[in-house]
């Protein structure tokens, strides 16, 4: 830790924002280095003889100014001036690999895009969609999603959806509207790599919570005595969310822990956030956290996995008191997602080319994790045939950043689990592939293949020969 003491003897106006202009000074100089770690709070409050509150507002400032980066339960640190582009990002002239890494979801199976607008440059009054519309989208679009969250078990109000340009944009403008800057928000200990940057960036604060166990050993859902623990010690104002298919785990939350969390958000006045991009893939439709608790809860929804990313839509459902906010978020960040593509996914919707690629999609994946359980054999993977990723337990032995590097070099992409949790915490034991990247067969066979072998070679296991059913 560096004992860095400010010099702000000299400072005018807020105390708060002198700390956070000495800072800033002293990283431009170099006194302070990326990755020093600052004083706690409370010592660097004593040293100053200024409140405890000052200093978390400078510490605030600080990051919102993305000077720092704050780590729960291991204190506050110089930020990095660049950061390397995140291995989910396609790259237009990176080399070819066989690609377990990145979850696209079978994007060679998506529907014909040329027949898409063929049928959209036949569609009356298809000129208004090359203007502006509301933020909100326009009401025929907005009861595509109501359609759409039918699949996530919610009734929607479309009165209560808006279009957004994806489901990324939708948790940014989502967090926007529920939380106010310095509020921390509880997500899983392994979650979407992207939320803790989402949260970063709008000044939000991730505390990271463990998840319950399950019988076979794999992840459950996030535990709720300690989402109840966060709230009271660090005074959490929401939670971030995916109850079905939760990544990187797989986890589809049963009833019991829906309301398990629904009943810990209620008694601590918490915001829920959900986002489900999978929920179309799983046989049986869960009632949703937007059904189970609509006064607490913004739900997400996109057709990205399903069918068109490219497109880019989205759809998010509030609380009828978080209506204006949403779309004042949306016009900010974007005036409106395209009206454009918002039409084709819904030209999709109402002719039900969704449930027939959703069908080619299913039946691709239950052979892809029936082969990747029997290769993998007899590490526990926890997935299923209707999870379209899958998250490897490792023998302890093996590091899962040296299994990324090593198979990277093979020609084989896969994310260890650093990806999936707050940074500068110890790599877990565990992998995530995913199965519908790659559109051959035999090479994603082949790369279950490179997987087990280097495993095996890693751990010092012998190698074992199985048939491939």
């Amino acid at each position: 830790m560096t004992m860095w003491i400010p010099n702000i003897e000299a400072a005018a106006g807020p105390i708060y924002l002198a700390i956070a202009d000495a800072l800033e000074g002293d990283i431009q100089a170099g006194a302070l280095a990326q990755g020093d770690r600052l004083p706690p709070q409370r010592e660097l409050a004593y040293q100053l003889g200024v409140t405890l509150g000052t200093i978390t507002r400078a510490y605030g400032e600080a990051e919102r100014r993305r000077l720092v980066k704050g780590e729960t339960g291991r204190g506050t640190y110089v930020a990095s001036e660049t950061q390397k582009v995140s291995p989910l990002v396609p790259q237009e002239d990176e080399p070819e690999a066989c690609d377990l890494a990145r979850n696209f979801a079978y994007p060679h199976l998506n529907p014909s895009l040329a027949e898409g607008l063929v049928r959209m440059a036949k569609t009356n009054g298809i000129d208004r969609l090359n203007g502006f519309v509301p933020s909100e989208g326009l009401r025929a679009h907005r009861e595509t999603g109501v359609l759409v969250f039918k699949d996530y078990g919610l009734e929607a109000d479309p009165a209560r959806v808006a279009v957004t340009c994806g489901a990324q944009h939708g948790i940014q403008v989502t967090c926007q509207a529920l939380f106010r800057t310095g509020d921390a928000v509880a997500v899983d200990r392994f979650t979407y790599p992207s939320i803790f940057s989402s949260l970063s960036s709008l000044g939000l604060k991730a505390v990271p919570l463990p998840a319950l166990r399950r019988e076979d050993g794999g992840f459950g859902a996030m535990d709720p005595d300690a989402l109840a623990s966060a709230a009271r010690t660090h005074g959490v104002k929401g939670v971030f969310l995916m109850p079905n298919m939760q990544n990187p785990t797989t986890h589809t939350m049963s009833i019991t822990e829906r309301e398990d969390l629904v009943r810990v958000a209620r008694e601590n006045d918490l915001k829920i956030v959900e986002d489900d991009p999978y929920t179309p893939f799983l046989p049986e439709t869960l009632p949703s956290f937007g059904a189970l608790a609509p006064e607490l809860t913004a739900s997400i929804a996109s057709i990205s996995k399903v069918c068109s990313p490219g497109s880019r839509i989205g759809f998010v459902h509030v609380p009828a008191s978080f209506g204006d906010s949403i779309r004042n978020k949306i016009g900010e960040s974007t005036w409106m997602a395209s009206p454009i593509t918002a039409e084709l996914i819904a030209g999709w919707v109402r002719e039900g080319l969704l449930f027939r690629t959703l069908r080619l999609k299913r039946k691709a994946n239950r052979s892809r994790f029936l082969n990747a359980r029997e290769i993998l054999a007899p590490h526990f993977l926890q997935s299923g045939t209707d999870k379209v990723f899958g998250w490897l337990r490792l023998p302890d032995q093996v590091d899962p950043d040296a299994l990324q590097a090593a198979l990277g070099h093979q020609g084989v992409s896969v994310l260890s689990s650093r990806h999936f949790q707050v940074r500068d915490y110890e790599s877990a034991p565990y992998v995530r592939l995913t199965f519908g990247s790659e559109p051959s067969d035999d090479r994603f066979v082949w790369a279950l293949k490179r997987i087990r072998s280097t495993i095996n070679q890693l751990a010092d296991l012998p190698e074992l020969t199985r048939p491939v059913g």
